[in-house]
Formats: structure tokens, sequence, C-alpha cells
């Protein structure tokens, strides 16, 4: 009696750095399976806005993520805006999406290797014909958020990746290029154009 599952076009999978045995898959719910992918178990209600009629599924996650620091902290962002954290393995999810524009693609969510309570996100307006670059960092698991690279042309961001050695070194790459901040992301300069 349940809807099908809503899969992404780049359904998101993550592979646990805790256990290689572990995977998460995002569709519009988050699965885990603990045995390589043979089994898989939901861990999460509809992380999504709830889908949209139409002929590509909509309401679908396109990022999971999680974090290096600490097993069952994850992370997930959906196509239509909605950014979740659990903190206890997916027995509970909080919507932390207050703080960031709504209704963009959530292109990446991406747990700090240096930080617990640090995670990155970039979003991407193409399809709302917004052009600027949404990058934006929490401290606090996403309760507040700061947005970051000011100095980033304004191309959609697909990435946002925090260097694994140093906590000061973050990259996005673009639709056009690859950026790369030595300040945690307050400033930025082309690495490849």
């Amino acid at each position: 009696g349940e809807r099908p599952l809503r899969y992404n076009w780049q359904t998101p999978i993550h592979l646990s750095k805790h256990n290689p045995d572990i995977l998460y898959l995002g569709t519009h719910r988050l699965y885990r399976s603990m045995d390589k992918g043979n089994n898989w178990e939901a861990i999460s209600a509809d992380l999504t806005a709830g889908g949209r009629k139409g002929n590509v599924p909509f309401g679908t996650l396109t990022t999971v993520h999680e974090s290096p620091m600490k097993f069952g902290l994850l992370y997930t962002g959906s196509d239509d805006g909605l950014v979740y954290v659990s903190r206890d393995g997916g027995e509970t999810w909080n919507n932390i999406t207050s703080g960031l524009p709504q209704g963009l693609w959530v292109s990446r969510v991406q747990a700090s290797a240096h930080e617990k309570g640090r995670v990155y996100v970039g979003l991407n307006g193409y399809r709302n014909d917004n052009f600027e670059a949404f990058v934006y960092r929490s401290d606090d698991y996403g309760r507040t958020w700061t947005r970051l690279g000011a100095d980033l042309p304004a191309e959609p961001v697909n990435v946002v990746r925090e260097d694994p050695k140093n906590p000061d070194i973050v990259y996005v790459g673009t639709d056009h290029g690859v950026y790369v901040s030595t300040d945690r992301g307050e400033h930025f300069s082309g690495l490849v154009k």
C-alpha cells in the first residue's frame, strides 16, 4: 500500500568510513545496509517535501553523508531544498533547512572531518534560473548557517569539500571551475578554470 520509492537520476550512495560493510542509499527516504548491500532497511521517513507529479521523479534525496568523526551522524539533502540531520543513526531526524535559501537543489552536504558539529552545504539554483554560488557552513549541526564564498563567481555549485587534513582548506566545484579557500571559505581563488 505504500507509494513507489522515488530515486534521483544520480541516486546518492555512501559507504561508511566506520565500517566497510555499511552502505547508505537515498530515495525519498534513507536506507541502510549493514551487510554490503544484501539487505536494506529504511532508517527515515520521507526526507523531502513529498514529491510532485510529472514524468521525472521529484522529491528525491540528492546527497547523503555520514560524519567521518562519528558513526551514525548522518546528513541528507534533497532536490527540493531540504537538509536533515540525524545524530543517532537514523532514529530521529531534524530538518535544518531554516537559514538556507528555500527550494533549491541541495547539490552536496559534507560533514567535517575535523569538528563534529561542522557541516558544509552546496545549493544549486539553476533549475530556478538562479545562478548565484550558494555555499554554507554550520558549526552547530545545522542550527545556524554562515554563507561562504562571497567572491565566488555566479556559477551553480555542484560540490563543496573540506580538505581531509587541513580544516582551513575548502574546495568548491561549479559548472565552470574549481575554487579553493585557505581561510575556511571566507575567500576563494580559482584552482582550475
